[in-house]
């Protein structure tokens, strides 16, 4: 039967639960001059707001320097009990928002700010103990094991060109790799083992282009983003914590300038001289190879080829 605990700890930790609709936080919407991060929504399973939630507690931060972005600092984890034989324990968010880029209103020079890319950073901390062996619970007791997960996922979609709305091509759906996504101990251990486990997706933005069918000459200026977080913990007499700290979203942006009509009356008169040239030279090769006129002592005029 212990034996079965133990299979059934192992399958169920590893196990990330989808998003459900239980419960939504509106975070608002938070910006600056260069973007903005549109309708920023928190829903899951585990979410009862206003307060409740994976991301939770502080209210995300958005600054712009040098690039846009937008932090979380939760302080939320999941943690087992050491003296139950069985407990798992796990919780799941989902970050859903826009991000688009801002033209600049009244600078005649330039057009406005153009997404260049896309970084996710998720990170948090672990501990695992498993302090008992085999039988130090009771006859037949099985040895403690401890066990904690973590993972992330995303989706992007284009949804603004060139400051327009865009609807066209596909989106992009992509797990993150996160170090260590889960760590495991077997008792009997005599102290706890932690650590940190940390993701960074720096979005492959040729990628993005391409899936959205957006040319080479459109600039990307809005985005629409799902973030998925999930961490579990799970124990067959052992002591599985694990905590989300830290979630960051970086959207670096491109000025766009405007292009200068004296450049293009520049060109235009350059290419007119060109033609003007080569239309003289022309004309004094035509005149070179025609009959020249002479005049004799007597002042009458005689042709020569």
């Amino acid at each position: 039967m212990f034996k079965q605990f133990q299979v059934a700890l192992l399958g169920a930790a590893a196990l990330i639960a989808g998003p459900a609709s239980a419960g939504t936080i509106n975070w608002g919407t938070f910006g600056g001059v260069k973007a903005e991060y549109k309708n920023v929504t928190e829903s899951g399973p585990d979410i009862v707001p206003p307060a409740t939630g994976l991301f939770v507690p502080q209210t995300p931060v958005y600054t712009e320097s040098p690039n846009p972005q937008l932090t979380f600092l939760p302080e939320n984890f999941v943690q087992t009990d050491e003296n139950v034989i069985f407990d798992i324990q796990s919780k799941t968010g989902l970050l859903a928002f826009a991000v688009a880029s801002k033209p600049l209103v009244g600078n005649p020079d330039y057009v406005g700010y153009a997404l260049a890319g896309n970084t996710i950073n998720v990170a948090g901390t672990y501990s695992v103990w498993a302090p008992f062996g085999a039988g130090e619970m009771g006859v037949g007791s099985p040895a403690s094991i401890a066990k904690v997960t973590m993972a992330a996922n995303y989706t992007i979609q284009v949804t603004g060109v060139n400051w327009l709305p865009y609807s066209g091509g596909s989106a992009i759906n992509r797990s993150m790799v996160i170090v260590p996504d889960d760590v495991t101990v077997t008792g009997p251990q005599g102290s706890a083992t932690t650590g940190g486990w940390a993701g960074t997706e720096t979005i492959d933005w040729n990628a993005v282009r391409i899936a959205a069918g957006v040319g080479a000459g459109d600039y990307i200026t809005e985005l629409s983003i799902q973030l998925t977080a999930d961490i579990g913990a799970a124990g067959v007499y052992g002591s599985a914590r694990t905590t989300l700290t830290n979630v960051n979203l970086i959207n670096p942006v491109d000025p766009i300038a405007v292009p200068e009509p004296p450049t293009v009356i520049l060109a235009g008169l350059g290419v007119a001289a060109a033609v003007g040239q080569g239309y003289r030279r022309r004309k004094q090769r035509q005149a070179g190879s025609e009959p020249m006129a002479n005049c004799d002592d007597n002042g009458a005029i005689a042709l020569t080829a």
